[in-house]
């Protein structure tokens, strides 16, 4: 009995080692972006939940006609285009920065100074209609 054990030890090790360089295999696969080999690239932006499964996603493309922004309306059903826009350098640099300003702190006051500014324009044209 025990020599037998001591002929099948390296085989069952072996498939024990070969499951285990499996899993490795497909755990960095999951977890490391995928090479795109010269195609466009795609880039989120911002994301905001609007209800429990529906969410509105600005993502960046850097196509081959230069980087655009896409505005989707994403559901579980569906993805729509609400808007797209060209992004110039600056605009593209402007996005890093307020991407990494909303990391640093909370959006809810960059979304508070928009809102309030919208307003001001808003009382400021209707103010200006009932002259």
């Amino acid at each position: 009995m025990n020599a037998t054990w001591m002929t099948l030890a390296p085989a069952l090790a072996l498939l024990v080692l070969l499951g285990a360089l499996a899993w490795g295999v497909q755990w960095m696969r999951r977890r490391m972006p995928a090479s795109t080999g010269g195609a466009a690239t795609l880039r989120v932006v911002a994301h905001l939940t609007v209800g429990p499964q529906q969410r509105v996603v600005v993502v960046e493309l850097d196509g081959p006609g230069g980087p655009v922004q896409l505005t989707l309306g994403v559901t579980p059903q569906h993805v729509r285009t609400l808007h797209v826009r060209p992004v110039s350098g600056a605009t593209t640099a402007s996005a890093q920065a307020t991407g990494q300003a909303r990391a640093a702190g909370p959006a809810q006051a960059d979304y508070a100074s928009v809102l309030r500014a919208a307003q001001a324009q808003a009382a400021d044209d209707g103010a200006g209609a009932q002259r």
